[in-house]
């Protein structure tokens, strides 16, 4: 296993539950567990039944514009709730739902309190890890330099730790080694204009794993496609710093509405991702103030979300009124006063709304308000190694897989399109890296 992140955790556990005989070894460049899978807040997506199926799907393709893989979005949501079964098993919390942007309903599960819903499944992955140390070796710190492979098919890793080079002989090779994002000269290369952006990703998102499976002769597909998100935080102190925190899209899912410079709200809040990022691109400045009016469930929402923490470093402001909000946005208190009465009445259902938006998340009243100063940043790369269904490495033919390679997470492409589903990337790591653990564990079945 490529990684010590969530995908490969869960694809380690699933091929050991598969294959109780097996001997694994976790391989990852950095210091210690976590990787973007850690920072996750918004939640993770499964069907609310199997009545939800086909909404849930339609919802998946219609987000990615055309692109998304139809098959790989089906087997997404065939066994999302599986996934869900999954991490419950291994003690995660999951009982809170709530409706993200371009979702038909509320799908999106995260924890009712403690840590963001990310950490607590990387915490509980790796706590079942530890609990089979005697099967699954941790190598950190260590530099995959190499798959080894003849004939279409992997035999072995080289790899590099301390000052030392390694080769691991196995036929099966799970990549689990995330986006590219925080790699500007790739970024330039495969999607010009995106390495403009700002990154919430960690400086380990730098494309490894393409190189690694291009190696040997792995297609690659919708590499020019990089998903932006509408809010990331601007730091007061710092509103250059190419690395932001994540304004997670469930503030909008709990009731939060967007304002540009001028005080005017501008899109509906939980469309898609690109439609809002192009919305906001469209602005003033292309920056807005995210607001949540202080109902109990965006409290609660806010806890579980670690608004908290974001308030204690200067992220977010806490303003007693509209008066007190209208000067921090800059404009007169009538036009906030407007925007706010327009909405209220939407969510009341007393007027339609103008921009379209249904879900108001029982926000119905002027109350004490959240308030952060946010703008589009770069989260993710939606292209990737291209898999099929089994979360099998496909070869440059775009048919034929490469024996023994298994790629899920963001390092694979083609399900997602064009944009990628809020919540979503946490479901494919669990569905396809519990895929991927399982072909594996049965290829190594078959040649003991």
């Amino acid at each position: 296993m490529l990684s010590y992140r969530r995908v490969g955790m869960a694809a380690a556990l699933e091929a050991l539950e598969a294959n109780a005989s097996l001997r694994i070894v976790l391989l990852e460049k950095e210091p210690k567990v976590g990787g973007n899978s850690a920072k996750a807040s918004s939640g993770i997506n499964a069907a609310q039944s199997k009545d939800d199926l086909d909404a849930y799907l339609q919802d998946t393709l219609k987000s990615g514009g055309g692109f998304t893989n139809p098959v790989l979005a089906k087997t997404l949501v065939d066994q999302s709730l599986d996934g869900i079964r999954f991490l419950e098993s291994k003690g995660v919390d999951l009982s809170v739902q709530c409706q993200l942007g371009g979702h038909s309903t509320e799908r999106t599960r995260r924890n009712k309190t403690g840590p963001n819903v990310g950490f607590a499944i990387t915490s509980a992955l790796k706590k079942a890890i530890d609990d089979a140390s005697s099967q699954i070796q941790i190598v950190t710190g260590a530099k995959v330099t190499k798959l080894v492979a003849s004939d279409n098919a992997v035999s072995g890793v080289e790899y590099h730790v301390d000052n030392r080079d390694f080769t691991v002989s196995t036929p099966a090779v799970i990549l689990a080694t995330g986006g590219y994002s925080a790699n500007t000269a790739l970024l330039k290369t495969l999607a010009p204009g995106m390495e403009a952006f700002a990154t919430t990703n960690g400086p380990w998102a730098t494309g490894d794993g393409l190189e690694l499976a291009t190696g040997v002769g792995a297609a690659l597909v919708d590499t020019d496609k990089v998903q932006l998100h509408p809010t990331g935080f601007i730091d007061p102190k710092d509103r250059h710093k190419s690395t932001r925190f994540l304004a997670p899209e469930a503030l909008r899912g709990a009731g939060g509405i967007l304002l540009n410079v001028h005080g005017h709200r501008f899109v509906n809040e939980l469309a898609t991702r690109k439609e809002v990022s192009n919305a906001m691109l469209a602005q003033p400045e292309k920056r807005s103030f995210l607001v949540l009016l202080q109902t109990d469930q965006v409290q609660a929402a806010c806890q579980a979300l670690g608004l908290g923490f974001y308030e204690k470093i200067g992220l977010v402001k806490v303003v007693p009124t509209l008066e007190a909000l209208a000067q921090v946005v800059g404009v007169p208190q009538s036009v906030l006063g407007a925007e706010f009465d327009s909405y209220l009445k939407a969510a009341r259902g007393q007027a339609g709304d103008a921009f379209g938006r249904t879900a108001f998340a029982n926000v119905t009243e002027l109350r004490p308000i959240y308030e952060e100063c946010v703008e589009i940043r770069c989260r993710l790369v939606v292209g990737g190694v291209q898999i099929n269904e089994h979360a099998e490495v496909v070869l440059g033919n775009h048919t034929t897989p490469v024996k023994g390679l298994y790629a899920a997470g963001e390092v694979s492409g083609g399900l997602h399109g064009g944009n990628r589903l809020g919540g979503n990337s946490l479901t494919e790591c669990v569905v396809f890296g519990r895929l991927a653990g399982q072909r594996a564990a049965a290829l190594v079945a078959a040649k003991q």
